[in-house]
């Protein structure tokens, strides 16, 4: 094989001989490498509509360019393939390169590829066909209609369980990558006639070889349209998905309807995630998952997990025209996808009957609707700007008697609604059918287990202010005693003193803030988003940290530490029985040392993908200088 390789970050076609090194245009025996640093802008190699290229492999932006592909604005190369690209028989069929790696296709046909790495952005009619065994290790967008017309799809097991990395993976799965069809007519079909082969998606979850990878499906336009080739006819994904597995999502956006005669069925860590229309359903099941967003869901609804009503715009209500029904928890504008960001508009939930097992957590400025108050048993926690509409009563009081409040229109009782948390009675007023809420009382946000002095005390904390987008309460305490804080409720920031303490906020969802400080740390997280300190800054003894239940978007910050100033080394398998993982340790001649395990990971993590690890300084504010950093972000 002979190494080619596009020797100047300057646009131009494919078939220019003087752009390559060695001189011409690559052959069937070539590797191909466009990679030519450019930190002025993104320049783009082309494949013209007519042109026909047999290569070996490709690979874009792999090493002098990477950073290039990570940069606003964009100076990475770009690769559009118009024509024809084949890989030659025998061939690996890849192409190569990160997920921020961009190659645009406008009505062209990729034969023999095998393994697909950076983000394909399709246009027109883009066909991928051949016997190679196709795999979209990242991102593949239709504007169009893609077609993947081959004779195997790697992350789509077929009829029957398949082993993979020593893993059973359950038939008809998809376990890896991303398809999107984003356009109001965009279309994704899986499978064909040319290569026979037949596609049936029962279970959507992430990679069971790699448990922080993931998968996801993407319907983004109220007719964009991901099909399966059944045999003789494409079908839509609606006639076969069952289950959203862990590390699975299935977004349906832009008010797009979906309709299955299925149950659905969303486990933990899986997610459906709503900018929709309608979804009609055999039932939905929310299994320890996330179903989040806007839209109408026209069925029952268990919610043992976290149901997220989620305004993308002002207006967009989720509708539950079913029963909702469950022990789980029903929250407002944090979207869980990307990272528990607050969402800036407030959320609608348009309910009918609603069972005792449901908790609805309001945040402040939501409404909740109530179509049949009657039929209303599970409990509300409200914040202050909140609304309650009855529909169909008139109330003129709404009074708190021991959590439960009684509405009433004149002497009349018109409904009774069990509360979660502490209010007075002058935090609710009524006019018609509409109750407001104004400042409740705290509720007991935390539970603490001084095992020092082996008191425990319960605590509401203090309304957080700080600068992290999400969080509503804190508990901070500087003590030298040895501390188990649980948190009761989601949303919250912890810090604790330079004792050996445990931070647990496994029970809640939402967005979260475990900071240890200094002192050997137990941090256990939750099923939302959170960020996990350790701090290093002057510390006096030996520190080890472990951490539990990280998980993607979450983050781990190690403070005080530099390339300079401490060596890093990286372990397998170190930590206590049960809980051990990937040991960041950091040593520095004349100070203590520091260890942080990631429970469960390995150092492959480092170089697969699923943990980036950068350094850096705060900003320097008035007269306190800026702090250096270590952080660890689980992509």
């Amino acid at each position: 094989m002979t190494t080619y390789s596009w020797t100047n970050p300057v646009s131009g076609d494919w078939n220019t001989g003087t752009l390559w090194t060695p001189g011409t245009v690559p052959n069937a025996t070539a590797d191909v490498t466009i990679d030519a640093l450019d930190t002025t802008g993104a320049y783009k190699v082309t494949i013209s509509a007519g042109e026909s290229e047999v290569i070996n492999s490709l690979t874009l932006n792999a090493t002098n360019n990477l950073s290039g592909t990570n940069s606003i604005p964009y100076t990475g190369a770009q690769f559009e393939m118009d024509g024809t690209l084949a890989f030659a028989s025998g061939s690996a069929g890849t192409i190569d390169g990160s997920l921020q790696s961009y190659v645009i296709s406008n009505s062209g046909t990729f034969v023999n590829v095998g393994t697909f790495a950076p983000f394909l952005q399709a246009t027109g009619n883009v066909l991928f066909t051949g016997t190679n065994g196709f795999y979209v290790e990242n991102w593949l967008q239709s504007l169009g209609t893609v077609t993947v017309d081959t004779k195997s799809i790697g992350e789509i097991t077929g009829a029957t369980s398949t082993v993979v990395a020593g893993v059973t993976v359950a038939a008809n799965t998809m376990f890896d990558g991303i398809y999107d069809a984003t356009g109001a007519d965009s279309v994704v079909n899986l499978g064909g006639a040319m290569e026979g082969l037949k596609v049936n998606i029962a279970t959507l979850e992430g990679p069971p070889a790699y448990p922080t990878g993931w998968a996801e499906l993407i319907m983004n336009g109220p007719n964009a349209q991901i099909n399966e080739w059944n045999g003789t006819a494409y079908v839509g994904l609606e006639t076969t998905l069952k289950e959203i597995g862990a590390a699975g999502t299935l977004d349906l956006l832009t008010m797009r309807d979906y309709t299955t005669t299925n149950t659905l069925t969303v486990d933990a860590r899986g997610m459906l995630n709503l900018q929709a229309g309608t979804i009609t359903t055999a039932g939905l099941d929310i299994n320890g998952g996330v179903v989040q967003g806007v839209g109408t869901i026209a069925n029952t609804v268990t919610n043992d997990g976290t149901l997220m009503v989620l305004a993308g715009t002002a207006g967009a209500v989720m509708n539950l025209t079913g029963s909702l029904i469950g022990t789980g928890i029903v929250e407002f504008d944090h979207d869980l996808k990307n990272g528990g960001t607050l969402n800036p508009t407030s959320g609608t939930l348009d309910v009918a009957g609603v069972s005792a097992g449901q908790t609805i957590m309001m945040n402040g400025s939501d409404t909740l609707v109530l179509n049949t108050p009657s039929a209303f048993a599970g409990s509300i926690s409200a914040s202050a700007g909140d609304h309650i509409i009855l529909q169909g009563v008139t109330a003129t009081s709404a009074v708190d008697n021991n959590g439960t409040l009684f509405v009433s229109d004149g002497t009349t009782s018109v409904a009774t609604l069990k509360l979660s948390g502490t209010y007075t009675n002058d935090s609710f007023t009524t006019n018609g059918s509409i109750i407001t809420v104004g400042t409740a009382s705290a509720a007991s946000n935390f539970t603490i287990t001084d095992t020092t002095t082996g008191v425990t005390t319960t605590t509401a904390g203090t309304p957080y202010t700080g600068p992290v987008a999400g969080i509503t309460s804190e508990y901070v305490t500087a003590t030298s005693d040895s501390l188990n804080i649980t948190a009761t409720s989601p949303n919250s920031f912890i810090h604790t003193g330079s004792g050996t303490d445990a931070i647990d906020v496994s029970k809640v969802n939402g967005t979260n803030v475990l900071d240890g400080s200094t002192g050997s740390n137990f941090l256990v997280g939750g099923t939302g988003f959170d960020t996990f300190f350790l701090d290093d800054r002057g510390a006096t003894a030996d520190t080890f940290s472990t951490v539990v239940n990280f998980h993607a978007g979450d983050n781990a910050t190690v403070w005080g530490v530099t390339t300079a100033d401490f060596k890093l080394n990286t372990y397998d398998n170190q930590g206590a029985a049960g809980y051990t993982g990937l040991d960041f340790s950091f040593t520095a001649a004349g100070k203590p040392n520091a260890n942080l395990v990631l429970t469960g990971y390995t150092t492959a993590d480092l170089t697969n993908g699923a943990l980036t690890v950068t350094y850096g300084t705060t900003a320097t504010v008035g007269s306190t200088p800026g702090s250096t950093y270590m952080l660890i972000h689980h992509n």
